[in-house]
């Protein structure tokens, strides 16, 4: 479950990632990729570009993590 809290977590390249809690998200294939445009709850705004390969593998990550959560329940 999304923190309500932003936080700071160690980050390869840039040193520091924050955390956005989730307000809409919408995708897009354009040309070879796929477009997701992101707004957070507090109007920061942004877009990922993503292959398909790649939102092949979040899909599935996604997917295992509502499936463990509906055992749970």
């Amino acid at each position: 479950m999304a923190s309500t809290t932003d936080h700071k977590t160690n980050d390869r390249k840039t040193g520091d990632v924050t955390t956005y809690i989730l307000k809409q998200a919408l995708a897009a294939r354009v040309d070879d990729h796929v477009e997701i445009a992101v707004e957070a709850e507090d109007g920061t705004t942004f877009k990922i570009r993503a292959t398909s390969d790649q939102l092949d593998a979040l899909t599935g990550d996604l997917e295992t993590i509502l499936e463990a959560d509906d055992a749970d329940a």
